[in-house]
């Protein structure tokens, strides 16, 4: 055994020997000859020749591409008129089928905002079709199905605020002033209309919730109530919100800390149940409208050929179409924009009425739009008030004429002394009479 013992050792002796030869004649560099040098120096001279052949053959082709883009953005620059005023959008990957076809797409983009609804669809030169006769289009299957239970939904929802602010220390005077810098305020930073009357409600309603919870409010507060108000309104209402730190330094001046305009905006909250989309009375008067002057009689004041003829299905009748008529020449499209500027000053003339502000906001707005068509009638001397638009806007608001009448002589009467009214309140005038007066065709 020992003799086999040792026998074995040796051998593992011997092996342990041969693997360190090797080990060591691969780390040992071979001796390298003058001519294997010289092969080498060729081969890299010829690789850098060859990276050079690479290195153009790609700066040609990255030219090239430079160039192709280069003329399709003329080509689409050609094609595409943009807005010089907003921002320039360019319209890539066009197929060739679409080329053959010569379709065109125009970008009217306006400053105030980004959306796809600005586009301009137009299929040829000729007939170009308006976003808003596009859309007009296909929401008029929505209103034809679901406009009476919406009507209905929205005077179920709609809250009445009465003596709002009896027992606070807040007067009416100082109410108003706040409602009249909102509009300054809202106008600068091109937040959308709704967004004011849903700051109006939200502040009324704080004033009733802390009116019921007995806590009195002090007129120190009311700066902080007014600008956390419109805060929250901007946040539901905008696609771009205000943001807290323009709220606190460039609207509040730096007298408000943004921990103040939050915990008031928790407690408004809280105090509001979480409740925000209560209808306002601007809701009404946009779907009033809707109701009244958008209709299947008139083709919901659809005029372009090609959306009528490939999208338009439904059948009238001919005395709807007799009546389709006599709306179009009534009630033309600059007529209800002027119109619709003309509501939205007495709207928010509206809110700095106390007193107006206690009524139902179906009723105040029935009343906006009676006055208001008073108004164009006045401006376009023209006959606007008939029995269809008495009866629609009765049949629609879901009121009186009585109540629409002696509610709209209390706004007609506001709007004719303003002035004696609400002196010193000069934003409403600048904002929205201005607006009214540098329309140019209001027939």
């Amino acid at each position: 055994m020992s003799n086999n013992v040792k026998f074995l050792n040796q051998q593992e002796n011997v092996s342990v020997k041969k693997l360190l030869k090797k080990k060591n004649s691969k780390n040992i560099p071979p001796a390298v000859s003058k001519q294997s040098k010289r092969g080498k120096n060729e081969k890299t001279q010829t690789n850098k020749q060859n990276l050079g052949v690479i290195n153009e053959n790609d700066v040609n082709q990255c030219n090239i591409k430079k160039s192709n883009h280069k003329n399709k953005l003329k080509k689409m620059k050609s094609m595409d008129k943009v807005d010089n005023s907003s921002h320039s959008h360019y319209i890539e990957g066009f197929n060739e089928e679409t080329k053959s076809k010569n379709n065109k797409i125009e970008v009217d983009v306006k400053a105030s905002s980004l959306n796809l609804e600005n586009l301009l669809i137009n299929t040829n030169n000729k007939n170009k079709i308006n976003t808003d006769e596009y859309r007009s289009m296909f929401s008029k299957y929505v209103r034809d199905d679901y406009s009476n239970s919406i009507i209905k939904s929205l005077l179920k929802d709609e809250q009445i605020n009465e003596n709002f602010l009896d027992n606070h220390k807040i007067t009416e005077r100082m109410r108003t002033r706040m409602v009249d810098w909102m509009i300054e305020v809202l106008s600068n930073y091109h937040c959308d209309e709704s967004t004011y009357f849903e700051s109006i409600n939200l502040m009324d309603r704080y004033f009733k919730e802390c009116e019921i919870k007995k806590q009195i409010l002090l007129p120190a507060e009311l700066h902080l109530i007014g600008v956390t108000s419109m805060f929250i309104a901007s946040k539901y209402q905008d696609i771009y919100p205000l943001r807290l730190k323009v709220v606190q330094n460039k609207i509040a001046h730096n007298k408000l800390t943004c921990k103040e305009i939050v915990k008031k905006e928790d407690e408004i909250m809280r105090y509001l149940n979480y409740n925000i989309g209560l209808p306002t009375m601007w809701d009404f008067i946009t779907i009033f409208m809707e109701e009244i002057f958008f209709i299947n009689c008139n083709h919901h004041q659809i005029k372009n050929k090609i959306l009528l003829e490939n999208y338009y299905e439904e059948k009238l009748s001919e005395d709807d179409i007799k009546l389709g008529k006599i709306i179009n020449k009534k009630y033309t499209k600059n007529m209800l924009n002027l119109l619709k500027y003309v509501c939205i000053y007495l709207g928010k003339m509206n809110c700095h009425d106390y007193y107006l502000m206690q009524k139902k906001p179906s009723l105040l707005a029935a009343s906006t739009i009676f006055v208001a068509i008073k108004i164009c009638e006045q401006i376009n001397k023209e006959e606007y008030i008939n029995d269809y638009f008495t009866e629609k806007l009765n049949d629609v608001s879901k009121n009186t004429e009585n109540d629409i009448i002696k509610t709209a002589q209390k706004i007609l009467y506001n709007a004719q002394n303003f002035d004696t009214k609400f002196n010193g309140l000069d934003n409403l005038k600048k904002v929205h009479f201005n607006a009214i007066i540098e329309l140019k065709e209001t027939k």
